[in-house]
């Protein structure tokens, strides 16, 4: 109820009651989550003009990288967070250090830095989180992984696809198909979209298993979705049909041709 919340903090000055840092902090929060990002822009420049300001705290602008971040505008949050770096040089220089070395593959020391970061009481951004699992998901750290998405979701942040795309891919890099089938309920549940990403490394792995059932229904799922699945998809699957004919002949032919239909359009 954002347009409340804002009709009763007009209020608040309409009685004389100044806004203090709560009130912009609760405000910027609640609009840049809640996907108005122009209003959390609006309160946050009220907020920098004001005798209140953000007294040093950082979680308002937490808060317009996280809006941004579910938005999708990650290259305008990066620019978001060069900008911080005019008021928090220590954290912001602290978060690039931790995006960089997670570029560079060199988690090891991106847990350092991130350690840090905790020891000093302090609370890493999104942007931070998000890096960080994805490290931990291309080094094989799953359990590091699956940890700091419990942490960031325990912080009021919701992943993105990708984000959860990691994971899964990280698990199904592992042989554990049955969690990855977990989260990718655990996505449905959560509201989150499924794209390509989320269902290519479990056909890949269900055919790696050799389990060609459950990825003929996961590949009939992706079609009734209007999910196109993509050339590896595909090539695990009549891979695995070429190696296991005797699968294929107990299936019903008017489904696979179905299927191989699909494939001549796409």
């Amino acid at each position: 109820m954002l347009d409340l919340a804002l009709d009763l903090c007009n209020d608040m000055k309409t009685d004389g009651i100044n806004w203090n840092f709560v009130t912009y902090d609760t405000l910027i929060k609640g609009f840049c989550s809640g996907g108005r990002m122009e209003d959390g822009f609006k309160i946050l420049e009220i907020m920098e003009e004001s005798k209140e300001g953000s007294r040093g705290r950082l979680s308002p602008y937490d808060s317009v990288l996280y809006g941004l971040y579910k938005e999708n505008q990650l290259d305008e949050a990066l620019i978001f967070l060069t900008q911080m770096g005019k008021l928090f040089p220590r954290a912001v220089d602290r978060s690039w250090r931790i995006l960089s070395l997670c570029e560079e593959g060199a988690i090891e020391d991106a847990k350092k830095v991130f350690g840090q970061i905790l020891g000093e009481g302090r609370v890493p951004n999104v942007l931070v989180y998000d890096h960080l699992i994805h490290g931990f998901c291309e080094g094989g750290y799953m359990r590091e992984a699956f940890e700091l998405m419990n942490e960031i979701v325990g912080r009021g942040y919701y992943p993105l696809a990708p984000t959860f795309n990691a994971l899964i891919s990280g698990v199904c890099r592992q042989g554990q198909v049955s969690s990855a089938l977990k989260l990718i309920d655990d996505m449905v549940v959560r509201g989150c979209k499924l794209d390509i990403g989320s269902h290519n490394p479990l056909v890949d792995a269900l055919c790696r298993k050799g389990d060609f059932q459950k990825a003929f229904g996961l590949l009939s799922q992706m079609l009734e979705k209007d999910i196109a699945p993509d050339f590896s998809s595909w090539n695990s699957l009549l891979l695995s049909w070429c190696q296991e004919t005797s699968w294929l002949a107990r299936q019903n032919m008017f489904q696979v041709n179905y299927l191989l239909q699909q494939i001549v359009e796409i």
